[in-house]
């Protein structure tokens, strides 16, 4: 609860700042390169990304709140027929006590000493297993698809925000997230409903024409 308190005080300062000055526009995030290979008999993609971490989202990080990455990278065929999907998120969080910044995945927690770091990690996927070659036609012409969403402010916070505001006034809770929700898409407006998204679609390639990795 202390750390919802602190997340509230400074993510409201920030949200005055943000309504008096407007938000500075941020490089647009995008895929900067992808790597597709063989290994072991399997499909693996490399993926690095820029900027995917935006000023709206490290605000409410370094508040104390938590912010989502989700990311999906589909294999499409040459029919743009989906061959394998591969779907994860990770959630980004701030320990304002310890002043260290956590992301939480599917493969664990990373400890980084700062937002920079936090981005760095979030923004290159390295080693993604994607499927058996033998599912594949070796001549047959495939591309990935790769789409990024970050969400400045995570659902579970949204909800802490709301049971921590409605328990300290005279109006229900249906109400508090009707404004809430209206309060934050005005201040997250960009992307989806209040997310930043990058959508990429890689060039075609033959799966028996791609370097093999050891």
């Amino acid at each position: 609860m202390r750390r919802v308190r602190l997340g509230i005080a400074s993510l409201l300062l920030s949200a005055c700042g943000w309504a008096v000055t407007g938000l500075a526009a941020d490089p647009a995030a995008a895929v900067t390169g992808t790597a597709v290979y063989s290994r072991d008999d399997w499909l693996y993609a490399d993926l690095a990304l820029r900027d995917v971490i935006d000023s709206r989202t490290r605000s409410t990080i370094d508040s104390g709140l938590s912010g989502v990455c989700a990311y999906e990278v589909t294999l499409l065929d040459s029919g743009s027929q989906v061959v394998v999907r591969r779907r994860w998120a990770l959630h980004l969080e701030h320990d304002l006590w310890d002043d260290q910044y956590l992301v939480r995945g599917p493969e664990g927690e990373h400890l980084l000493a700062s937002l920079a770091a936090m981005d760095s990690l979030c923004s290159s996927i390295d080693g993604l297993r994607l499927t058996p070659l033998g599912r594949l036609d070796l001549d047959g012409v495939y591309r990935l698809q790769v789409t990024v969403e970050v969400q400045p402010l995570a659902a579970e916070d949204q909800d802490r925000l709301a049971r921590y505001v409605s328990r300290r006034g005279d109006r229900n809770r249906e109400e508090l997230d009707l404004d809430l929700g209206s309060l934050f898409g005005r201040l997250f407006t960009g992307g989806r409903g209040g997310t930043t998204a990058v959508d990429f679609t890689g060039p075609d390639f033959r799966p028996r024409a791609l370097e093999h990795r050891p």
